[in-house]
């Protein structure tokens, strides 16, 4: 197992909850109700549920930037960072989509959670240009809390006043997923900070509250089933939840060697579990007859877990071998001379 003793476990717990999170939300398979002519719809209970997955995403990015940017990386260091995003982008691409799920499996499936690895890189190269200047980097954040989260907000309020407005904003985005910007500096900021427990808890209520809100609002005004996961990250809903978590988990500590030590496996391996778990999950639906898209709410959340640990696992064991290779590779050069 790895050695956990230079991990900071709080963050590697939030990563961690936000992997579950992630691969429960591609999970899919929950009855989130329909919507019916003539009738307004209300999110059920398991939507209320998955809105707890909002957050994913934003956790990620707010240990990113609680890790990153305190190193103060230069433009070589951030170059380099971004280009390992954009190579991940193009083998979860190019190889994991068109070679393995299309050519070897002939499975017609777009996997199109890697957007997220193309905005990380983005960030890694816009915040080192934003650092250069303190007032630069805090007018660009306030622009953005502006837009698109706070326009989000306001378009919300004006459609659910008027709900058969066809009222259009500048548009209910993420800004070409800029939007994260805000998250990853906002870790930075928090991450020497505490709140009392009190208002933690009214932040991640308060941010359910949003995101619900949001979805009976876009949801009715669209005449469609919002993606209250995705479609929330630019919004105040999850940002206000992601805070909650945020403070909630960053400065948790255990005494348990086997949590502290499962715990720090799964929280560096989140990269790996992030690019597989929806071909993992894609093969699953087709090879087994475990009918995962009709699964209980509980056996769902269980089955994400076991993929997660399950990835984990793997990964460490590739990785393993791969030290493994490279120093045999290594004695055997060194016999050679």
């Amino acid at each position: 197992m790895p050695n956990s003793q230079d991990r900071i476990f709080g963050y590697d717990l939030i990563k961690t909850i936000a992997i579950i999170m992630i691969v429960f939300y591609h999970m899919g398979g929950i009855d989130i109700g329909t919507m019916k002519s003539g009738l307004y719809y209300f999110p059920n209970f398991c939507k209320f549920l998955l809105s707890f997955c909002a957050a994913s995403v934003p956790l990620f990015l707010m240990v990113h930037g609680a890790l990153i940017l305190p190193k103060h990386l230069n433009l070589k260091e951030s170059i380099l960072k971004a280009s390992k995003m954009l190579l991940l982008f193009l083998f979860g691409k190019l190889i994991l989509q068109y070679v393995i799920l299309e050519k070897c499996f002939s499975i017609e499936e777009e996997m199109v959670h890697f957007w997220f690895l193309g905005t990380l890189g983005m960030v890694y190269l816009v915040s080192y240009m934003m650092n250069q200047s303190k007032w630069l980097c805090y007018i660009i954040l306030f622009l953005l809390v502006l837009y698109p989260y706070l326009s989000n907000l306001i378009y919300d309020l004006i459609v659910f006043v008027r709900p058969d407005s066809q009222f259009k904003a500048i548009g209910h985005d993420g800004l070409f997923t800029l939007y994260a910007l805000v998250y990853f500096y906002l870790g930075y900021y928090l991450r020497d900070k505490s709140i009392a427990i009190h208002y933690v808890l009214y932040a991640i209520i308060v941010g359910l509250l949003f995101i619900n809100f949001e979805d009976f609002v876009m949801s009715n005004n669209r005449k469609i089933l919002f993606d209250n996961v995705n479609g929330s990250f630019p919004t105040i809903g999850a940002l206000t939840l992601s805070t909650g978590f945020y403070f909630l988990f960053k400065d948790f500590s255990t005494n348990q060697i086997f949590l502290h030590k499962l715990i720090s496996l799964l929280g560096r391996n989140t990269l790996f579990i992030y690019l597989f778990h929806v071909l993992f999950i894609i093969l699953l639906r087709k090879y087994t007859h475990y009918d995962i898209d009709s699964i209980s709410l509980s056996s769902s959340f269980f089955l994400s877990c076991f993929i997660v640990i399950l990835l984990a696992f793997f990964s460490y064991l590739v990785k393993l071998l791969f030290k493994f290779f490279f120093a045999f590779i290594y004695s055997q050069e060194n016999k050679v001379i």
